[in-house]
């Protein structure tokens, strides 16, 4: 009797104990609703980025390799590199005589550029499946790609399948590299004849194409047709074969301007900029008035961080007629927002409306401008009307319509369209944040504090959830120290909204 009275009695007090930790959020019991989740670990934030589907399953067991394998192939195709690279390496140690986690592993490396891994690990699956045609391609690849040339040539040369056009492509681009023309046309022929994959064939045609522009113009220098396939090496993506090539040509002749423009942009696609901008800037002084030139300067510049030196070279690619025109403004967009030159950026996002308005997305940045940054709202209303008349039905049309309308405090007509915008697209974020802000400037706090919320939940991982967390979080603020704000809001206990992870 003893013994079960004193068991009561420590049950009783425990239970005390748990009640308290309820009361005062102790662990395990911390408040915090879904607008203020309880702090996560490392681990728990990488998974909560991932979708669902591929979330670690909450029983602990041992994974096959079949899973393994699926699993990674999921996370690869969904972008998340190193965590389908975690999979696939488990999945190696589960068979670890099976090539194909390496070759897995090792393409991911090739697109992610971690050249020497990837060489690794294709030279493994090849010790576990000698000879295997996919592997050997991507072995020779990630060759060139590191400008081992004459190691690329080996192992494609050492390659016999004559009906496979891959193989029949990179011989020929490699015999068209060490000056074996007509193998290199007679395999590049071959290369379109077989046809299979429409890249391959456009790219083996862009090779055959250069021959054939020399062979028009009889009597060419043989700086001539290195530079036409420098060109076509970097059309086609080669760059690190394109830049030795173009330094034979430039040894030879100094002031031959297309070659240092050639080598230059392939410079800037390999992100070396400061030998890019060398290039580029020999070939400026060859020639000051070539488009071409200053386009690609300005992008180099762009790479180096060089804001100013970027807008002034574009500028002058823009004065000289460069052609496509939408991607000197695209650009130029950027950089004046990145220098905080709002009215300059947003007169080139205008342009690039004017030259595209297939995208009614193309509208939001420019209208963000002018309500944000400029007090221009009446603008605004102008692109925005635009966009309606051009975008007729379209959620995205009243959205737009709506919120430049709030922004010219035109609350009537503007709540009008937003909540027409809901009508049609119910899920659209951006419509509620912006009826956040109509109720949050009518000073009806409670629903300006609902649409946020709301746009912060349909709006996980973009900028639309943050920016509601954002004008939530602020307005909880102001209302705190505004003892005239909305009495219908309990901001004492009032949570604030965590922005998303991108």
């Amino acid at each position: 009797m003893k013994k079960i009275l004193t068991f009561l009695i420590a049950m009783v007090i425990i239970g005390f104990i748990i009640a308290g930790m309820y009361v005062f959020g102790i662990p395990p019991f911390q408040s915090g609703g879904p607008l203020a989740p309880a702090a996560k670990t490392q681990q728990q934030t990488q998974q909560a980025a991932l979708p669902a589907f591929l979330t670690e399953d909450k029983v602990e067991r041992t994974k096959t390799y079949p899973e393994r394998m699926n699993r990674g192939q999921l996370l690869e195709e969904n972008n998340f590199y190193s965590l389908a690279i975690a999979e696939y390496q488990q999945a190696n140690a589960l068979e670890p005589n099976n090539p194909d986690p390496f070759m897995k592993i090792g393409r991911i490396q090739l697109l992610t550029a971690d050249y020497p891994k990837a060489e690794e690990n294709f030279k493994k699956a090849l010790t576990l499946l000698p000879g295997n045609i996919d592997t050997v391609i991507y072995l020779g690849r990630t060759l060139l790609q590191e400008r081992k040339l004459d190691e690329a040539r080996i192992v494609f040369n050492g390659m016999s399948a004559d009906t496979n056009q891959s193989v029949q492509y990179y011989q020929g681009i490699m015999a068209a590299y060490f000056g074996d023309y007509e193998n290199a046309k007679k395999l590049l022929t071959k290369t379109v004849d077989l046809g299979g994959s429409q890249d391959i064939t456009k790219k083996a045609q862009n090779y055959l194409g250069a021959f054939s522009e020399f062979d028009f113009n009889q009597g060419g220098q043989p700086s001539h047709l290195k530079t036409l396939l420098g060109r076509s090496f970097a059309q086609t993506g080669e760059y690190q074969m394109a830049i030795p090539l173009l330094y034979e040509v430039i040894k030879e002749e100094k002031d031959y301007r297309d070659a240092w423009i050639i080598l230059g942009y392939s410079y800037l696609n390999t992100e070396k900029y400061q030998d890019a901008v060398d290039a580029l800037t020999q070939a400026k002084i060859l020639d000051p008035q070539n488009a071409e030139t200053f386009f690609y300067l300005g992008l180099s510049y762009y790479g180096q961080n060089n804001l100013q030196l970027a807008a002034t070279s574009l500028e002058q690619a823009k004065s000289l007629s460069f052609q496509p025109v939408i991607q000197v403004d695209q650009k130029l967009a950027e950089i004046y927002l990145e220098l905080k030159q709002y009215g300059k950026s947003a007169q080139s996002y205008e342009n690039v409306v004017a030259l595209n308005d297939n995208d009614i997305n193309y509208y939001i940045r420019p209208m963000w401008l002018y309500i944000e940054k400029l007090n221009e709202p009446s603008k605004a209303v102008t692109l925005a009307q635009k966009a309606f008349k051009n975008h007729p039905g379209q959620p995205m049309s009243y959205n737009l319509l709506g919120w430049a309308q709030v922004g010219n405090n035109q609350f009537d007509e503007g709540e009008k369209n937003l909540l027409q915008a809901i009508i049609l697209d119910p899920k659209l974020d951006a419509a509620y944040l912006n009826l956040g802000l109509l109720w949050e400037k009518r000073g009806q706090y409670t629903k300006a504090l609902a649409f946020y919320t709301k746009a912060h939940n349909l709006g996980a991982n973009n900028s639309v959830g943050n920016a509601a967390a954002e004008r939530y979080n602020t307005l909880i603020a102001k209302m705190k120290s505004d003892p005239n704000a909305d009495q219908n809001t309990n901001v004492g206990t009032a949570d604030l909204l965590a922005p998303h992870s991108t």
